[in-house]
């Protein structure tokens, strides 16, 4: 017995303990303080590396790398050019990487859709511009990813070519040459602003798929000749048409959303109108898996739990940003300065068999551009946020706030139920 009253002890100190963790994890405030860099257009995407080997992240966004940690200090990249934020840049993407293993980060860019995409090469600390070398000559498609999706240790471009989807691979030889392009679709017609893409590995085979807005490709198993197509899973993920003929959004993501232990799938539906969605993985029927599609946001208020209404969501990234284990993601409003473009991070709760996304406004005058990156840029644990937009170049810093219960009650935003004040349509 004695044994027994010992053990019951520890076990009611540990719940006493996990539940004071999460007391305090419950009376914490996300906050975010914005710096802007640049209020220029010089591009659609922004991302972070360390460039100059300090150890320190750096930002790079158009033709500019900032060095970090106070961002102060600009360096050129290319020779910059302005544009007008009312029309698009030639620069869509960045994605920082060493291309050719020299230990100092490069960065892949891709261009306006239809465009080409180049590489960057580090001068190591050399005074100049950064020499630029060929990747593909046409890359369509509006959210094209740079990731390692074949498990060789090298990030393949995935994007949409000669109107195949498909993986431009970094050759075993002269990297200063374009690299080769791999369909892994048929001729599907794609072209130039084909919006809907993303990664993941949707059936839990260990291998990664690859997402469009139809629908999935499954990776095949190790082995498979190279030039074979991968199968084609249909599923209408955003197939949504407005008055301007727009269908899809921006990048999509696999993600076990309701922690059943399967991926579900998030994405918005529109990158130039509305809609938000994920869609539950409801398990296999005749060898096919079923989604089911779950609304976050649509274009009016009463669609969102919150009121809140988001037009032209171009460009989102995942983050378990408040640290419970869950994914969350971030995304915002594309547009320019003559409207207002919001930005904001959606926390996932899961309650009683139910996912719920509740939206936190970051910030109400930088929105998205086609990429938003999130990120700890200081090594602080708390992962920041890097825009770069027709505003200009923005750095994010989170911060976590310790309050009380009527401070946090106070800030959390309001379901409609409980709050007709709530709505806000950006």
């Amino acid at each position: 017995m004695k044994v027994a009253r010992i053990v019951l002890s520890c076990w009611l100190v540990l719940a006493m303990f996990h539940a004071a963790v999460r007391a305090e994890e419950q009376y914490q405030l996300h906050k975010f303080e914005k710096l802007q860099l640049s209020d220029t257009f010089y591009c659609e995407g922004a991302s972070f590396g360390d460039f100059n080997r300090d150890g320190v992240m750096d930002i790079v966004s158009g033709p500019y790398w900032y060095a970090g940690p106070t961002y102060a200090n600009r360096h050129e990249l290319y020779e910059p050019k302005v544009y007008d934020a009312g029309k698009f840049s030639d620069n869509f993407f960045a994605f920082p990487h060493d291309v050719n293993s020299d230990g100092w980060n490069d960065i892949v860019v891709v261009g306006f859709p239809g465009k080409e995409a180049w590489w960057f090469e580090n001068p190591q600390d050399k005074p100049g511009h950064w020499p630029r070398h060929l990747i593909l000559d046409v890359v369509d498609g509006e959210s094209p990813t740079f990731t390692d999706i074949t498990g060789d240790g090298k990030p393949e471009l995935v994007c949409l070519h000669d109107g195949c989807l498909g993986l431009v691979e970094m050759p075993a030889g002269d990297l200063t040459k374009p690299w080769p392009f791999r369909p892994i679709s048929e001729d599907r017609k794609y072209q130039r602003f084909t919006h809907g893409m993303g990664v993941g590995d949707v059936n839990q085979d260990g291998r990664i798929d690859v997402l469009q807005k139809e629908g999935w490709w499954e990776q095949p198993p190790a082995g498979t000749p190279k030039d074979a197509l991968w199968k084609f899973h249909s599923v209408d993920f955003a197939m949504v048409r407005d008055a301007r003929n727009h269908i899809g959004g921006a990048q999509m993501y696999v993600v076990d959303y309701d922690g059943d232990g399967d991926n579900d799938v998030l994405t918005s539906k529109n990158a130039h109108g509305f809609g938000l969605s994920w869609f539950e993985n409801k398990g296999r029927e005749a060898d096919e898996i079923r989604f089911v599609e779950h609304s976050i946001m649509g274009e009016k208020p009463e669609e969102n739990a919150y009121g809140v209404v988001i037009s032209s969501l171009h460009a989102l990234d995942i983050s378990d940003l408040n640290h419970d284990g869950i994914t969350d993601f971030v995304s915002g409003r594309r547009g320019g300065p003559a409207s207002p473009c919001v930005l904001y991070w959606f926390e996932t709760l899961r309650e009683g068999g139910h996912v719920q996304f509740v939206p936190h406004r970051i910030d109400a005058a930088s929105g998205v551009g086609t990429q938003v990156v999130v990120g700890d840029l200081n090594g602080d644990k708390l992962d920041d946020i890097v825009v770069g937009s027709k505003w200009g170049t923005f750095v994010f810093k989170h911060r976590v706030e310790k309050v009380d219960r009527e401070q946090w009650e106070r800030a959390r935003p309001k379901p409609l139920a409980s709050s007709a004040s709530s709505s806000a349509a950006n």
